[in-house]
């Protein structure tokens, strides 16, 4: 059962260990708190219908791995010294956490912004797992999606399948989105694994070629 863990209002204040992470980010209106209960299928993360109220790194256990939550990029209503703060705080995880494998950039389909692109881009040149998760489908036209990915895909600068359309209102594609989550997280501790067993088996040679010696 998922469950909310803890804030962070700085790096002091992260998780210390080795459970493998993945984070949402996306604007301040784009609905990540809704999604993050529609993936957990009960409401662990506060949502609000004022942009910008998650200014915290927010940690939730989800048993196979943990999702982190960051404060929303764009026009959150906070001060200059918050936003500030804030880009501070995102930068911290970003460019240094060891537990990350995949982000999850979160954008409104009906509202796609430069501030979305530009991120994209930035996370498409320093993550090999980074996935565009198109929220609020339920909001547009059924064919939205078919008829304009590869138009959104060119904007964002990432191919189409890493475009992931759903709605956390009505459940559209949740398990889609659940399913790459889950692929990924399988896929990284593969290759955790078959790594140990690499350099188990280099230092019981090394040992070997030392008696020998």
């Amino acid at each position: 059962m998922a469950k909310f863990i803890k804030s962070a209002q700085n790096k002091s204040q992260f998780i210390t260990d080795k459970t493998l992470e993945i984070c949402f980010i996306g604007r301040s209106n784009v609905g990540k708190s809704s999604l993050i209960n529609a993936i957990a299928k009960q409401n662990i993360a506060r949502s609000s219908n004022t942009p910008g109220r998650t200014q915290l790194v927010n940690f939730f256990d989800f048993g196979k791995y943990r999702l982190v939550d960051l404060p929303g990029y764009g026009f959150a209503k906070v001060s200059k010294s918050k936003k500030e703060e804030l880009v501070y705080v995102i930068e911290d995880y970003l460019s240094d956490r060891a537990n990350l494998v995949a982000v999850f950039q979160l954008c409104d389909i009906n509202v796609i912004t430069n501030d979305d692109a530009e991120m994209s881009v930035w996370f498409e040149n320093n993550y090999k797992n980074h996935i565009v998760v198109l929220n609020k489908v339920d909001k547009a036209n059924r064919s939205y999606f078919d008829n304009n990915k590869v138009k959104i895909a060119k904007f964002l600068n990432v191919s189409v399948d890493r475009l992931i359309p759903v709605s956390a209102k009505s459940g559209t594609n949740i398990s889609q989105l659940e399913k790459k989550i889950n692929e990924i997280v399988y896929n990284e501790k593969e290759k955790i694994r078959l790594a140990k067993i690499e350099a188990k088996k280099e230092q019981d040679e090394d040992s070997e070629v030392s008696t020998k010696i």
